[in-house]
């Protein structure tokens, strides 16, 4: 009876081993496709709620932001060396003429962009209600429709038209 047990132990014990290494690929695998499924989610829904998470602005000026401002600007940008500033800002022909068309809707901060799209640089994170004037051109991108708006202050950016409310004058 010895020999019967010591066959029967052995097979139970190979048994076992080919059990465990089953269930070690099969978590493995499982835990592989979750992730998977989370990276190829998290890729595919980024672009669509990228604008209800304000992000800050970027700080490096691009040249599209410097040849942007030496427009909208009718003063030099200052050199490095410290000059004094006067105490009001010189009227712009553009600030009289400003009037606001939209402003921003819901509850939710959104980011006024670069260029039409989510890939663009963050000009600025704009509060809710924040008055914008359309500057008449529109843009499809990223299955959004995108607007060319301004600030009071000259500031100009794109913001999908779902996040904007029209002011009826």
């Amino acid at each position: 009876m010895s020999m019967i047990e010591q066959d029967l132990s052995s097979r139970i014990r190979q048994r076992s081993r080919q059990s465990g290494l089953f269930i070690a690929i099969t978590l493995v695998i499982t835990i592989a496709v979750a992730l998977f499924a989370f990276i190829w989610a998290y890729v595919r829904l980024d672009p669509l709620f990228r604008d209800f998470v304000p992000r800050a602005p970027v700080v490096t000026p691009t040249t599209a932001t410097r040849s942007a401002t030496l427009l909208a600007s009718p003063t030099p940008i200052p050199s490095t060396a410290s000059t004094p500033t006067p105490s009001r800002p010189p009227a712009t022909p553009t600030a009289a003429a400003w009037k606001a068309t939209h402003r921003v809707a819901g509850n939710e901060a959104v980011n006024l962009r670069a260029g039409p799209g989510t890939n663009f640089d963050v000009v600025r994170v704009l509060d809710p209600g924040t008055p914008l004037q359309f500057l008449g051109e529109t843009q499809q991108a990223g299955g959004a429709t995108w607007l060319h708006l301004a600030l009071q202050d000259g500031t100009q950016g794109w913001i999908r038209s779902i996040d904007l409310e029209s002011l009826n004058p």
